[in-house]
């Protein structure tokens, strides 16, 4: 039983703030806490990546994990690994991974490089077997560069494309992915 905590929007807390949000997660019962951390965390060779919006280093997630962990409160992290990264698609070193708006590129290799980037960060940081890597809301999915680029394809085929690349990445870090589901069921239908 948990609840999420938004670190990105307007909102990056401090250390000390998560590990007060920990103490109370801990007293009414709680035993998970999920961090949404949409850019707001270092990875490695990546200045952009969350530059000038208050960004976590690893060694900050790193002491929030252990400390939920000394309170029996499992940190989640929730990323995002395909929509809602305008804020770093807005920088021109990261516009070849763009398809349009705030939507990676499907199919791209480096996209998955960047992904695994994103992997490779964060499970220096966290000990949780689930990572929780978003993948809501690309309404624009499949109508920008992708459709230039391959044609029309149906968003639930590009989507699942995705999610499979994703996949193999979390499992070769040990991790178990967790997504929000608007897309399969909002697209399918």
């Amino acid at each position: 039983i948990g609840a999420m905590l938004d670190c990105s929007r307007n909102s990056v807390r401090n250390v000390g703030s998560l590990k007060k949000f920990i103490d109370v997660s801990e007293k009414i019962g709680m035993n998970r806490l999920y961090l949404y951390i949409e850019d707001t965390y270092e990875i490695e060779g990546e200045p952009y990546f969350g530059y000038m919006r208050g960004r976590y280093s690893i060694k900050e997630l790193k002491e929030v994990n252990d400390y939920g962990k000394a309170h029996n409160v499992e940190l989640v992290p929730c990323f995002q690994t395909l929509a809602h990264l305008n804020q770093t698609l807005r920088w021109p070193s990261y516009a070849s991974l763009m398809e349009c708006a705030d939507i990676l590129m499907v199919g791209d290799e480096k996209v998955y490089e960047f992904i695994d980037k994103m992997f490779a960060s964060l499970s220096k940081a966290f000990d949780t077997k689930t990572f929780h890597a978003g993948m809501d809301e690309a309404f624009g999915l499949g109508r920008g560069r992708y459709l230039d680029e391959h044609g029309y394809v149906s968003k639930v085929d590009i989507f699942m494309k995705h999610l499979n690349r994703v996949n193999e990445i979390a499992h070769k870090y040990g991790k178990t992915l967790s997504i929000w589901s608007d897309m399969l069921y909002r697209t399918a239908h």
